[in-house]
């Protein structure tokens, strides 16, 4: 087995936690919303939560430009990788988002309607479905 492929299993298992938390801290703020759970718990679990969800992040761009780095070809392989790197763009936008509604949270003013926060909620799963499907297929 070859370095890269190290790196591209490091790279889809840091990916999985990141997703994780981008998938499931949601989840928490229509908790909130609908008053599920108490507020301590649910702002604890979401502040821990993107901790870990951070570190993965950072190591999903750390690998997945190592994996450029070693097979500089990549970037010439279509444009499926530069609208699959604008998706991940998106993500990190998605991710900073998550920390600004964590910090509502905690000072008890996540004002965001419902249907709102269930829109909100499934954003990353339809983006990381097409990163997948755009890894796979190379459609173009």
């Amino acid at each position: 087995m070859s370095f890269y492929t190290f790196i591209l299993a490091f790279h889809i298992v840091s990916i999985a936690t990141w997703m994780l938390m981008l998938i499931y801290v949601p989840k928490l703020f229509l908790y909130h919303h609908n008053h599920t759970a108490s507020h301590d718990i649910l702002t604890l679990q979401a502040s821990n939560l993107y901790k870990v969800g951070t570190a993965a992040m950072v190591l999903s761009i750390v690998f997945g430009l190592s994996m450029l780095y070693l097979n500089p070809y990549l970037l010439k392989s279509g444009g499926w990788l530069h609208l699959k790197l604008l998706l991940v763009v998106l993500l990190v936008g998605y991710h900073f988002q998550c920390r600004k509604m964590i910090s509502q949270l905690q000072k008890g003013n996540l004002l965001y309607p419902s249907a709102f926060l269930r829109i909100f909620r499934i954003f990353p799963e339809i983006v990381t479905s097409i990163i997948i499907i755009l890894s796979i297929t190379k459609l173009f």
